[in-house]
């Protein structure tokens, strides 16, 4: 079967973007593969050039595809930064406050982390040891905006281990956008230290009972940490004013 075929319509770009689309989501074509040249392209769709440019354009800015300049087109590996820039661009004209996001965690990490207890394999808590020292090294090494990446990675690797496309793809989504905020809402270098600190002090009581596959506790130190994490980003927020 071959996966492209003449179009012919009005919205000719459209089309084309459509069929690639398609044999994307089919798994007629995979993450990593480069599609045929541009001179291919056009006469397979019989489009113009300009046509098909504009059809790759369109699925490069959806995320589908990556066009590398000089080696051509590939079929994108899952990214959720579209997404992520999408989701934060629509908080930002919403005015969502970093509460309103960590109120989000509340109703949601709690509930994914206890579902990751009981999925969680010896790689993925090896991911979650090794996050958890390198941690502790960006800590002791004054660098609090590394620490806050690895502190919120922490939380992204959890919804990993749920080996729930649905769930990994949408935290990462989150916490990218509350990357950016937290790095913008806590400037104060002591206190974004502190805050880390607290943070990986829960982290590692989280990891001892992931290592016990104690679901119900993992659900109860999951939540308290996001209120702590609450309470820290308001004291931050009050001290600000």
């Amino acid at each position: 079967m071959k996966p492209f075929r003449p179009v012919k319509s009005r919205k000719i770009s459209q089309r084309i973007a459509q069929q690639i689309k398609s044999a994307i989501l089919n798994g007629m074509m995979k993450p990593g593969d480069r599609l045929p040249p541009e001179r291919e392209l056009v006469q397979k769709f019989q489009a113009s050039r300009i046509s098909v440019r504009e059809a790759l354009k369109g699925l490069e800015a959806s995320g589908l595809l990556t066009i590398k300049p000089g080696s051509g087109v590939f079929v994108a590996e899952a990214n959720s930064k579209p997404l992520s820039e999408s989701f934060s661009s629509i908080l930002r004209i919403q005015k969502t406050s970093i509460n309103d996001l960590t109120e989000a965690r509340i109703i949601l990490e709690p509930n994914i982390a206890s579902l990751a207890s009981e999925r969680m394999t010896n790689e993925d808590l090896l991911k979650l040891e090794q996050n958890i020292q390198e941690t502790s090294k960006a800590i002791k090494s004054n660098s609090p905006s590394l620490t806050s990446t690895q502190n919120i990675e922490f939380h992204s690797l959890i919804a990993e281990s749920t080996h729930n496309t649905v769930i990994s793809l949408t935290m990462k989504t989150l916490f990218d956008v509350v990357k950016e905020m937290t790095l913008e809402t806590t400037d104060n270098l002591p206190k974004r230290k502190e805050i880390s600190s607290h943070a990986i002090d829960y982290h590692k009581k989280i990891l001892k009972a992931f290592q016990e596959k104690d679901s119900q506790k993992v659900y109860e130190l999951m939540l308290k940490h996001i209120l702590q994490i609450q309470e820290g980003l308001k004291k931050v927020k009050s001290e600000a004013k």
